[in-house]
Formats: structure tokens, sequence, C-alpha cells
């Protein structure tokens, strides 16, 4: 049984109660150390999980659908409809709608709170190409086991739009967002073990997957925290999701 994600839908508003659950329970822990008269920033981090779990699903599988509509069954790297209502949908959730929700919020925002700023270059380019080793060894051990086939066929365009607008462009604002706003931005002033949870757990509420792969998502998702961790920039994270897809792209179509 897939284990992730839990869609709603109400007509076209559709609603991810897995995301929206975990933004309770982050709640529910503000509350307490707000109680406890602790200072906290996990009422914003719960307020951003909130948003996201209304969001996405309204976009993909709602409102974008009168503009890009993907046809059924999706047909990935044939369907450019499905390539472009997923981009969007990633851009506007994960990227455009969290920084909007910042400001609202008046919270400190800038590329360092993000990890969108190298300080040690040389300590980023170490643990990156470690990460990057540990991801290529994760994906290859993990579809040897129990990968499989996705792609059926595929076209030159439609290749090529996936990978630009999906494999990088949408993996790169999911990684902004589950990994440079959820754990880095507030790592100054909260716990890095109860962010990592919540960033990795997040991830996760997003993802339509067997059990397996829910494992291998789990740790590709820690390996990503503690490279940022590491190196306090997002571009390592966004490699090592940009490297597995792309990767999973090749074994496909060969």
């Amino acid at each position: 049984m897939p284990l992730g994600a839990w869609p709603v839908f109400f007509g076209p508003i559709g609603i991810n109660l897995s995301a929206v659950l975990l933004g309770l329970l982050v709640l529910v822990i503000a509350i307490i150390k707000k109680l406890r008269k602790t200072q906290t920033c996990l009422f914003e981090a719960s307020f951003l999980l909130f948003l996201v779990g209304l969001l996405y699903l309204t976009f993909h599988g709602g409102l974008l659908q009168f503009v890009f509509p993907i046809s059924r069954p999706e047909k990935p790297l044939v369907d450019n409809n499905l390539t472009l209502n997923f981009f969007l949908t990633s851009l506007l959730t994960f990227l455009v709608f969290p920084l909007l929700l910042l400001l609202l919020l008046k919270s400190d925002v800038g590329f360092e709170m993000f990890g969108l700023k190298v300080t040690y270059f040389k300590h980023t380019v170490r643990y990156v190409f470690l990460g990057l080793i540990f991801t290529v060894f994760l994906f290859l051990l993990s579809y040897s086991l129990f990968g499989f086939k996705w792609v059926s066929e595929y076209t030159f365009d439609g290749l090529i739009l996936w990978v630009l607008f999906v494999t990088i462009l949408s993996v790169f604002a999911q990684t902004f967002f589950f990994v440079g706003i959820l754990f880095n931005k507030y790592l100054n002033h909260e716990s890095g073990y109860l962010l990592a949870i919540i960033s990795i757990v997040a991830f996760q509420t997003f993802t339509d997957v067997q059990l397996p792969w829910l494992v291998t998502n789990i740790i590709g998702s820690a390996s990503k925290i503690i490279v940022t961790w590491k190196t306090r920039n997002i571009y390592g994270a966004a490699l090592m999701g940009i490297t597995s897809n792309l990767i999973d792209i090749v074994v496909q179509i060969i």
C-alpha cells in the first residue's frame, strides 16, 4: 500500500492531509515551547506546512488543469502539459507562495537564511562530493533491489522539457522549501535534530511510494540534511536530488 501523501479533494480544491497533520503537530510543539516561555520559530514553520498542504493538490490536480490539462493515464516525458503543470505547481507551492507568506509575516529573509550563499567553498565542495557519491550508490543499490519502469515511451522534446523543468528546476524549488526554509532558515534558533525530522517527514508527505522506496527516500533526505548542515547552503542537497533524478531518467530510457 502506498505511503506518504494523503490527498482529499473538495471539487477543484485539494488538500494533502499528511502535510496538514504534520503542520498541526509542529503547531502543538510550538505552543508547548511558548507556554514554557521558550522562543520558537515553529509557529512560522507550521503555517508554511499548512500552506503547502493546501496549495500543492489545488494547483496540480485542480486549477492548473484549466491551463495545462494532464492526460489520463499520465504520460511523463510524452505529455508536455504534465511537465509544465508539475513545474508550475512546484514553483508556486514551494517557492513563490512560501516567500510571500514569510514576507507577510515579516520574517527574516535573505540568501544566507535560505542557504543560497556559499561561505566556505572548499568545505562545500568536499561535502557535496561525498554526498554525490552516496547518492549514486544509494540509488543504484535501491534500483537493483526494487527498481521499476515508469517510462514506457518518450519524445525528444518531452525528454528535454522534463529534464529542464522537472528534474532540475522543480527539484531545486522543492529543495529550497524542504531544506532551505524548513531546515536551514531556522537552524540558528531551533534544535537541528528537530528541524531535520520536520524537514524529512514533510518531504515524505508529498511522496506516493511503496515502503522500500519510502525508506530509501528517508535515507536520501537525511543525507541531504547532513550535507546542508555541514555546508550551511542548499546547493549540495539540490545537486544530490538532481543527480539521482537524472540517473533515474537515464535508466528508464536506455
